[in-house]
């Protein structure tokens, strides 16, 4: 398999062995600036600024406001979901199988913000989105939002949101992580106590052995469901972009200087053997 790497430069390829660089100069990629990939047996979803990328086999398609239904061209977040694919924009929320419908706006359902930063899809089809003024989430077009006034959150900047394996959603915030626990119960973790010396929280995302991973600029932690665990960080001077971990259990870094890949175990690449693609974003 591949691993996918979106930079504000262009999509890297690497399969274990080489690199290859996909730019706007020696391909049809509407936009350099790469803010979200996702990747099916058959089809590769490239978000940029500039428009979404459809890779399937051979066949290079952009799609933009101006030859479908997308409301804008800055696609921040796709997730594939069973047989629907899912793709929160700048001005809205768009559910595409065969066409791209709008489901959720503020022109078409009157919320505050639908500028989503980020997105996650829970284990009961639940659409969870983040924006600068508080959370979102949708399912059979009925939504909520979550903010300061009407729910825990210490903070509307939503900056992340994973879903962890007994379906919780862990909020990424600039005040630290609240979590909604299925029973709708929340819990919220800072670094009072957390082992984190930061409350801004850059990543989180969630691996097979039920642990969480929590990156801030200058650290990442891990959750194993009883207890913290700080990992020492390689580069004291860059700071953490993004956080990724792929089928092989390798946790991918983005660091404003370079991407570092670390796992306890050994970092291990197998050429082809793994038909997971993995997917790593830097902004």
């Amino acid at each position: 398999g591949l691993n996918w790497i979106g930079t504000l430069s262009g999509l890297v390829c690497y399969n274990g062995d080489r690199w290859h660089t996909i730019t706007a100069k020696n391909s049809t990629l509407p936009s350099e600036k790469i803010l979200s990939v996702a990747v099916s047996d058959e089809k590769k979803y490239i978000g940029t600024t500039k428009g979404l990328l459809v890779i399937e086999n051979d066949k290079w398609t952009v799609f933009n406001t101006k030859n479908s239904n997308l409301p804008s061209n800055k696609i921040r977040k796709i997730i594939i979901k069973n047989t629907t694919v899912w793709i929160a924009t700048s001005e809205g929320l768009v559910k595409h199988n065969d066409d791209f419908e709008v489901v959720l706006s503020g022109k078409k359902n009157g919320i505050i913000d639908d500028n989503f930063i980020c997105m996650s899809v829970d284990h009961e089809d639940v659409v969870w989105l983040g924006t600068n003024n508080g959370l979102y989430n949708f399912k059979n077009n009925i939504w909520r939002v979550f903010n300061t006034k009407n729910s825990k959150l210490k903070n509307n900047q939503i900056s992340n949101i994973a879903i962890d394996g007994q379906n919780r959603k862990w909020i990424g915030t600039k005040k630290g992580i609240a979590v909604i626990n299925d029973d709708a119960s929340w819990a919220m973790f800072d670094k009072k106590n957390t082992p984190l010396k930061r409350n801004m929280i850059r990543s989180i995302t969630y691996d097979d052995y039920d642990r969480v991973w929590v990156g801030t600029e200058t650290e990442i932690v891990s959750f194993d469901g009883r207890s913290w665990k700080k990992h020492k960080k390689i580069n004291k001077r860059a700071f953490v972009v993004s956080f990724f971990i792929d089928g092989f259990d390798n946790k991918w870094v983005s660091t404003s200087n370079n991407i570092i890949v670390y796992n306890s175990e050994g970092v291990e690449f197998q050429e082809n053997i793994d038909t997971n693609n993995s997917v790593v974003v830097i902004k």
